[in-house]
């Protein structure tokens, strides 16, 4: 679970993050409306992300930063700046290490891009410390985290890309990101296109049967479901089933 924490005065500007936040899953959102409020907030919890507005009541979001950076575990978590005045960036980036910015007024997009930017980028962090690498996947009502060591297939079908985890029995179902886009972004040698149709970790493949000169089905570890191998893919599939067996054998 990534937690996020929002520290913005303007309660027009809330509701747009909340709109946001609210559609990813994997995070927690903390908001806050001032400086003073953001301190209470860390007394009690953790925080992954920090997107603070930089002109605030009290306490500057300037000034909120010296804060968090003089905290033991802050000295280099994310942090966002939200202004309205660009002779503040040059300030923020130098004096407190800030990771990105975002200029008012922006849009529900605009907001998305950046804050999707901040996920992947703690995501990686968080693979340096635990290993554990995530994928944020566009899902058809919102978009989900997933570790990719649960990542078992994708199936692309009638316009929509489906992907199949040890999470749940159900796909998740994506209408805006094709194959060759979801390999890209779960960037894992691992987990391979075999298919036009068809993605796979080969990591959770059971046994190959070669079905005619072109074409090979798979079986799943734990799993009924069967996907398919084309010639294209074939020769890739197996060097990397022969690394990952040297790579487990030590």
């Amino acid at each position: 679970m990534i937690r996020i924490l929002v520290v913005e005065d303007s309660e027009k500007d809330l509701l747009l993050y909340k709109n946001v936040l609210e559609k990813i899953e994997g995070v927690q959102v903390c908001y806050a409306l001032s400086g003073e409020g953001a301190l209470e907030i860390l007394r009690d919890n953790h925080v992954d992300i920090f997107i603070l507005d930089i002109e605030l009541p009290g306490i500057s979001g300037l000034e909120l930063a010296g804060r968090i950076r003089n905290l033991p575990d802050y000295a280099l978590t994310l942090i966002m700046f939200i202004t309205g005045y660009e002779k503040n960036q040059l300030e923020a980036f130098k004096q407190f290490h800030c990771y990105d910015y975002i200029i008012k007024p922006f849009s529900s997009r605009d907001f998305h891009k950046k804050i999707a930017m901040l996920i992947k980028n703690i995501s990686v962090e968080k693979q340096k410390r635990f290993r554990i690498r995530m994928l944020l996947y566009p899902d058809v009502n919102k978009e989900i985290l997933i570790p990719i060591d649960q990542i078992v297939y994708a199936e692309i079908s009638n316009r929509h890309c489906y992907l199949y985890t040890e999470l749940q029995e159900e796909p998740f179902k994506s209408s805006i990101i094709v194959l060759k886009e979801l390999v890209n972004d779960v960037d894992d040698p691992y987990f391979i296109q075999c298919h036009k149709s068809y993605a796979v970790n080969i990591k959770k493949i059971k046994q190959i049967e070669r079905q005619n000169y072109r074409l090979w089905t798979i079986t799943l570890l734990n799993s009924e479901h069967k996907l398919y191998i084309s010639n294209k893919y074939y020769e890739l599939i197996d060097e990397k089933i022969g690394t990952w067996i040297t790579e487990k054998k030590g």
